[in-house]
């Protein structure tokens, strides 16, 4: 085997830290990954976890760098792209990928998305902006259809509330802006029209001048089976989307990205790496409903492992500005992932009474227990991914978050992606494991 002569450090520490530290290492063998602060559980053959590299402290990747010969670092973790972590690389002479802090407001403020969106005539719902609960209160009263609240900022994905009534309405008002659910985030929100299709999640990658589109996806971002429940990072996807046919990506190109494209550079934002469009196929059109300044996760896991295309040179030809001779090549296959939760558990206080914990996204939950059946999985017909995942002191796997690991099921048709992903999840085994049962089914909201 061919020894690595080329280091890149990939900033993250998710399940779609895993994926992208997958993708550069699976389509470059020329390339070691540098994962930090990255996962201890992760242990492929060119991806070595750096945890002295902090989310929230770019002094540390610029000491790494300055101590490893690095080619250029990756930034993919909205905490760090929302501080400015990638201005200071770059300030310290780093190669770096990502949207600059300036650019990140596509993701930490809906109120600033939306009004770009409306300048520069990409097809989204109607809005209103709101920094008091008063008048949003009466715009509310004064609307003949249903909205969606959502708080201005970043909360971890679960800040949209999506109303059935009026009574909701004020109610996500109430949550949002007086109960202070999501702290600052709530000191704006936006108000919009509740959209009704399929949902689809479109990614490409952005050299400040040219898009280049990956696979979309199918994201199912409702914690319960049925499409119920709260919003959250994501409970699975599919990919490819169902309905991602040559005429639909046509339209993502002529009526999102490029005028998308246009209005960021009329901005003037310092934007490279991907970019992350949800949006909603509705009976008038594909209409977007959110931008994120970084890949999705859960998509990471089912779009990444189509790409068969040398991710490094990719990552090459941002940074000159060429990405435009550039194109992707993916594989035939299908991909779902069933995202493994920390759900419901029982504990004990320190007084030896009993404390039942809700387990996530709902409300508390317990870390720290051990997982087993990874052993068990399929390499064949299946992926697996670290999200909150850590090993122990006697180096044993367990539990250390809300989304514990991703199962990715592959299959020649989606049917049997998501047979693969159902069979093999069903072998892992922690304590208060929650997984939807039904990741996979189309719930088009229009029928």
């Amino acid at each position: 085997m061919t020894k690595p002569n080329r280091n890149v450090l990939l900033i993250d520490s998710t399940g779609r830290g895993h994926a992208l530290a997958d993708l550069f290492q699976r389509t470059d063998p020329n390339l070691q990954v540098f994962y930090g602060p990255g996962n201890s559980a992760v242990a492929d053959e060119r991806i070595y976890t750096v945890p002295e590299v902090s989310l929230g402290d770019p002094v540390s990747a610029v000491r790494f760098c300055q101590e490893h010969a690095t080619d250029f670092v990756f930034v993919s973790h909205i905490d760090a792209l929302s501080t400015g972590y990638v201005d200071f690389l770059n300030n310290s002479g780093i190669r770096t990928i990502g949207p600059d802090r300036a650019a990140a407001r596509l993701e930490t403020s809906k109120a600033f998305t939306k009004r770009l969106l409306k300048r520069c005539g990409v097809n989204t719902a109607r809005f209103e902006v709101f920094n008091r609960p008063e008048p949003a209160k009466q715009y509310i009263h004064g609307l003949d259809y249903q909205v969606v609240v959502k708080a201005d900022g970043l909360c971890e994905g679960n800040g949209a509330y999506v109303c059935d009534d009026q009574t909701s309405a004020l109610h996500a008002v109430d949550a949002i802006m007086l109960a202070r659910a999501h702290k600052d985030a709530g000191n704006c929100i936006v108000i919009e029209e509740r959209l009704f299709g399929l949902e689809i999640s479109i990614f490409a990658l952005f050299d400040g001048k040219d898009f280049l589109i990956f696979p979309a996806a199918l994201d199912y971002k409702r914690s319960d089976d049925g499409n119920i429940g709260v919003n959250c990072d994501g409970m699975g996807s599919l990919s490819p989307h169902p309905l991602a046919d040559k005429v639909l990506y046509r339209k993502i190109q002529t009526e999102i990205l490029e005028p998308l494209r246009a209005g960021l550079l009329e901005e003037g934002l310092n934007y490279k790496g991907f970019i992350y469009v949800g949006a909603m196929i509705c009976d008038a059109g594909i209409k977007v409903l959110e931008i994120n300044v970084r890949f999705g996760d859960s998509e990471a896991q089912v779009v990444l492992p189509k790409v068969q295309t040398n991710f490094t040179r990719l990552c090459e030809a941002v940074l000159h500005g060429t990405l435009g001779s550039m194109s992707v090549e993916t594989d035939d296959k299908c991909y779902c992932n069933v995202v493994a939760a920390q759900g419901a558990t029982m504990g004990l206080e320190e007084d030896g009474r009993e404390t039942r914990y809700p387990g996530w996204p709902h409300d508390d939950f317990e870390v720290g227990f051990p997982i087993s059946g990874l052993d068990l999985l399929d390499p064949r017909n299946c992926r697996l991914f670290f999200a909150n995942v850590r090993r122990d002191a006697q180096d044993g796997l367990v539990t250390s978050g809300g989304r514990v690991v991703h199962v990715t099921g592959i299959g020649d048709n989606s049917a049997q992606a998501v047979h693969h992903a159902y069979t093999n999840i069903e072998r892992v085994r922690f304590a208060g494991m929650s997984y939807r049962s039904d990741i996979g089914v189309i719930y088009d909201s229009r029928r």
